[in-house]
């Protein structure tokens, strides 16, 4: 993998002094996919993680899938989410594996404690911990076994990289991202999907492409996007919160979408631009944070009501006791490159 060249963005403080810092790479594109302000080395290659999921959906579309099994927009959007495992997000993957006539024993991304009860300290007391479409890429994998059905892929194999199911989903990012995946890193994400290293400016191409786009495959998935940000993450997160901020009747409404080891792309379609955050040591804290700040620079937020954001713009730190120690704070200038 290309060497990166990061500098430092996040601070943890704790009293009047600096405790930790979070070093990043951030690139910023106009309209016509040219770099307009960075922070480190736009062309640095990171693994793209769950920011992906909106490109290996692709398939859904350009096979023919989604319209074969009937698929909605509120179930193709999840394809695209790493959800928060509530009962809204079990019964839509459960939707999709019903109409591609597969079932939760198919799914092969394995089971966690579910994001909306580790978020509120809900421990699981009913087997949602074991429960795979309580997993927050389960939607992803229904719509990969509702492809691997359409190709007759043995469904024991949908992750193997040389199904015809992967196969697509490869080509499909390759397209999309502009890039030689033959030649791109390559590693198996936490839920065991094929997964891709890619410079952080081609996979802020690819979302570019996705917010701007106003037919084709591209398109729907990003109306469905826009349509079901609740689909894409959950309650107390940043998708949906950015989200909602800008929502789909809004003047420029975004994209977003977030991957594990602290990546954050957005793309706004008016004006179209597109940001690819990434946090080199995969400190997800430090991400909302750094995001905020970005949009703030860039001038997006200038009249905006911040009452979803604002949790996120400079979150305080607690002790076990509830006390207020410290905060999370984003200290960097981007550079212009105009």
């Amino acid at each position: 993998m290309k060497d990166s060249v990061c500098e430092k963005a996040v601070y943890i403080a704790r009293g009047n002094g600096v405790e930790s810092l979070h070093n990043a790479t951030i690139v910023v594109l106009d309209s016509a996919g040219k770099v307009t302000h960075s922070l480190g080395n736009p062309a640095t290659v990171t693994f793209t993680r769950s920011s992906l999921k909106p490109f290996q959906a692709l398939p859904l579309i350009t096979e023919g899938v989604a319209d074969k099994i009937g698929m909605s927009e509120k179930e193709l959007a999840i394809c695209c989410g790493s959800h928060n495992g509530a009962d809204v997000h079990q019964a839509t993957a459960l939707s999709i594996l019903q109409k591609g006539a597969n079932s939760s024993e198919d799914l092969l991304c394995g089971a966690h404690w579910p994001s909306f009860m580790r978020m509120k300290n809900i421990y699981p007391q009913d087997g949602e911990d074991k429960d795979p479409t309580r997993n927050n890429c389960s939607g992803k994998h229904s719509g990969f076994l509702a492809m691997a059905k359409h190709f007759g892929d043995d469904l024991s194999t949908y992750l193997d990289p040389s199904s015809k199911t992967q196969s697509a989903v490869r080509a499909a990012v390759a397209e999309a991202l502009e890039i030689d995946i033959d030649k791109a890193p390559h590693g198996v994400d936490g839920c065991s999907a094929p997964n891709f290293a890619a410079p952080v400016d081609k996979l802020a191409l690819g979302f570019l492409k996705l917010a701007t786009a106003t037919e084709g495959p591209l398109a729907r998935i990003a109306k469905a996007m826009r349509a079901y940000p609740e689909m894409i993450s959950g309650e107390g997160r940043f998708d949906l919160a950015l989200s909602k901020t800008f929502p789909q009747d809004a003047p420029n409404s975004v994209i977003c979408k977030v991957g594990a080891e602290a990546v954050q792309a957005m793309a706004f379609n008016n004006p179209a631009i597109s940001i690819v955050i990434k946090i080199h040591d995969g400190g997800i804290r430090a991400l909302s944070v750094a995001s905020v700040e970005v949009l703030r620079q860039l001038g997006l937020l200038e009249g905006v009501d911040m009452q979803h954001l604002q949790p996120f713009v400079r979150p305080i730190v607690k002790n076990h006791r509830g006390t207020h120690v410290g905060e999370i704070r984003a200290e960097f200038e981007l550079k212009s490159m105009t």
